[in-house]
């Protein structure tokens, strides 16, 4: 048991956004396709995106509370329907090598309390590490280049 789990983004929300075609800001989504070099990932499965997958970018705010940590960013899910991430129990594990990432540790008001850069270290050790700290209830992962959010990660 890693004492912690791994959550996408809620699956009614990517439903919504694709029927929709507008986010929760009421922005109108951008269409694109996947390229070698700029390929993900989908924040409802988890994984990479193929070069040639069409996707669909959106701002999201992650953050369930009313202030200034519930940052809107831009975010990517496929355009057609894909399988939410369920293997909670497991860092996605096309995800621990794509690009450099943060975690962000979070208290249960929601307002941040700290960060780091997972480096080459194991992701599993910098966030059961991070647990340590009882004032920390929840962590973003985030790509550390340009802080998008990529999953929610809670004590299990």
């Amino acid at each position: 048991m890693p004492g912690f789990q791994i959550f996408p983004i809620a699956d009614d929300v990517a439903q919504r956004i694709r029927e929709t075609r507008t986010d929760e800001l009421g922005h109108k989504l951008a269409v694109s396709l996947a390229t070698e070099n700029d390929s993900g990932p989908c924040r409802s499965c988890l994984t990479v995106f193929k070069p040639g997958d069409a996707r669909l970018l959106f701002s999201y705010a992650p953050n369930p509370h009313n202030h200034p940590y519930n940052e809107i960013g831009p975010i990517y899910i496929h355009e057609n329907k894909c399988e939410p991430y369920e293997d909670n129990d497991n860092f996605p594990p096309e995800l621990r090598t794509r690009r450099p990432l943060a975690l962000r540790c979070y208290a249960d008001d929601g307002m941040m309390v700290g960060g780091e850069l997972v480096g080459q270290r194991p992701i599993e050790e910098v966030i059961r590490s991070l647990f340590d700290d009882p004032n920390i209830k929840y962590l973003h992962a985030r790509t550390a280049t340009v802080g998008c959010f990529v999953a929610r990660v809670e004590r299990a």
